[in-house]
């Protein structure tokens, strides 16, 4: 399981900035959070967990946190204590979050 600290939060986000600073330079707020989403619900489905598997094991007792949060639902998003939780859980390396989806 991947597990990071402060320090090593601080640190895996500047290199992930730095890894896709190019393609995020004219990224709105918005934008980045559908992004973000995106990548949960990608990676959770590849683990093959529900929504509501990963709102349990996030701490949370209802499926709304993650499944508004995927779509930015009414203005819901991931904070950055939710990314690192869910890429504890995933075992997703944290910056994997923030890369831009090729749409196909």
């Amino acid at each position: 399981m991947i597990s990071y600290s402060t320090k090593d939060t601080l640190s895996v986000i500047l290199i992930s900035y730095s890894g896709v600073n190019q393609k995020m330079q004219n990224i709105t707020i918005e934008n980045l959070y559908q992004t973000i989403g995106k990548n949960v619900a990608k990676y959770r489905k590849a683990k093959g967990l529900s929504q509501l598997d990963l709102s349990l094991q996030m701490g949370y007792k209802s499926v709304s946190i993650v499944s508004g949060a995927e779509i930015c639902y009414k203005g819901k998003h991931f904070n950055l204590e939710h990314i690192v939780k869910i890429s504890q859980l995933l075992e997703v390396e944290f910056c994997e979050f923030f890369k831009p989806i090729s749409e196909s």
